[in-house]
C-alpha cells in the first residue's frame, strides 16, 4: 500500500507544519477543538491499539527472548508502561525547567536543552507513527483513512501544547523536525524489515506514549477542556472503527 501510506504521511507533514495556525482561533474554540481531537484519539487507543497488546504478547511469548525477559510476565505490556514513563518523565522535566526559568530568568519557556530533549523524544514518537502506519493499517484503505484522522487529531493536540510550551523555538525548529520525523519513519519502514517481535515492542511502546500524551493534553485543569467536545470526538472515532474497519 505504497501510495495510500505516502499520502497519509504527506498529510501528517502538512498537519505538523500548519498546526500553529489554530492559535488564531478564539480560545474557547481552540479548547473545544483540542477536547474533540483528544476524545477521538483515546477512542482509537482503547478500541484498536490496546486490544492489539494481547497479540503483541502472543508474539513475544513465541519468540526467543533473552533469559531475563522470559521471566517477565506480560512483557509487551511492560513496554507500554515504559512508553508512559518516558513521556511522563519528559513532561515533568519540561515543567520543572519552565518553573526555574520563570523564577531565575523571567522566561516563560523551558531551557533550550530541555527543548532539544523533548523535540527529540517526539521525533522518535512521530517516527514510530510513520514506521508503524502500514503495519497497523494493513491492506484496508479505510484503515488508512482512520489512521490519518486519528493521528492528525493527536498531532494537533500535541503540537498545540509544544507550541504553548516552547513558543518560537517550536515554530522555527520544532514543527519542521516533527514533520520530517514522520517521513523518516515511513522511509525507514520501506527500506528495512523488522521482526515481528521488534514490531510488537515498538507498537506497545507507542501505545503507552499515546495514552500518556492524550491524558497530558486533556486532563490539566488550566486547559479548560470541553466534555461535550471530548465525547463527540470519542463517539466519532468509535463509530468509524466499528462501521468501517470491523
Amino acid at each position: 500500500m505504497f501510495i495510500p501510506s505516502l499520502l497519509v504521511i504527506i498529510g501528517f507533514m502538512i498537519v505538523h507544519i500548519f498546526t500553529n495556525a489554530i492559535k488564531r482561533l478564539e480560545k474557547r474554540m481552540t479548547n473545544r477543538l483540542v477536547s474533540l481531537v483528544s476524545g477521538g484519539s483515546i477512542a482509537y487507543v482503547l478500541l484498536h491499539l490496546v486490544p492489539e497488546l494481547t497479540h503483541y504478547q502472543d508474539v513475544a511469548h513465541k519468540a526467543a527472548l533473552v533469559p531475563w525477559l522470559e521471566k517477565v510476565d506480560y512483557v509487551t505490556y511492560m513496554s507500554a508502561l515504559l512508553g508512559v514513563a518516558v513521556f511522563y518523565g519528559i513532561n515533568q522535566l519540561s515543567e520543572k525547567s519552565e518553573r526555574e526559568n520563570r523564577r531565575k530568568e523571567n522566561l516563560t519557556r523551558p531551557s533550550v536543552p530541555v527543548f532539544v530533549l523533548e523535540i527529540s523524544a517526539f521525533a522518535l514518537y512521530n517516527g514510530l507513527i510513520g514506521y508503524l502506519l502500514q503495519e497497523l493499517s494493513g491492506d484496508n484503505i479505510a484503515a488508512y483513512v482512520v489512521y490519518f484522522i486519528v493521528f492528525s487529531f493527536h498531532f494537533i493536540a500535541n503540537n498545540r501544547i509544544l507550541h504553548l510550551t516552547h513558543e518560537d523555538l517550536y515554530t522555527r525548529i520544532g514543527r519542521w523536525v516533527l514533520a520530517f520525523s514522520v517521513l523518516a519513519g515511513w522511509i525507514l519502514y520501506e527500506v528495512t524489515h523488522a521482526s515481528d517481535l521488534t514490531l510488537a515492542f515498538m507498537s506497545s511502546f507507542l501505545t503507552g506514549g499515546v495514552v500518556l500524551n492524550i491524558l497530558n493534553d486533556e486532563l490539566p485543569e488550566e486547559r479548560e477542556s470541553s466534555f461535550p467536545a471530548f465525547i463527540v470526538g470519542m463517539i466519532f472515532i468509535a463509530v468509524l472503527l466499528q462501521v468501517i474497519i470491523v
